[in-house]
């Protein structure tokens, strides 16, 4: 497998689909951690000290239950796993609404 930096342009990528019925904190983790590993593991995109910004798409004020962004669960699983592997994580966003506190 390729890594991202390897993968052609124009050619498809390798996407990881893991079943998760629900937003627990705990499932979602181990969901991500799955499709990690199916892709080859986290190191394979990240090394240790690496310096991460963890977009979570904040596109409107709603409530994680109905959608509109990446739920938190997902968001918090990426940087855990991220972070596991030595990564230095930030996030930041540029929401499609005036006042990003309002969506944070």
């Amino acid at each position: 497998m390729k890594s991202p930096d390897e993968q052609a342009e124009g050619k498809p990528g390798v996407v990881a689909l893991v079943r998760c019925p629900d937003y627990d904190e705990d499932r979602v983790l181990e969901a991500v951690g799955r499709g990690l590993a199916l892709l080859g593991g986290v190191e394979r995109f990240v090394g240790p000290g690496e310096r991460i910004l963890l977009k979570p798409n904040l596109l409107a004020a709603d409530e994680p239950k109905k959608v509109v962004t990446t739920h938190p669960s997902v968001f918090k699983a990426a940087a855990r796993h991220l972070g596991a592997a030595g990564a230095r994580i930030s996030y930041g966003d540029s929401p499609g609404i005036s006042d990003r506190k309002s969506v944070v």
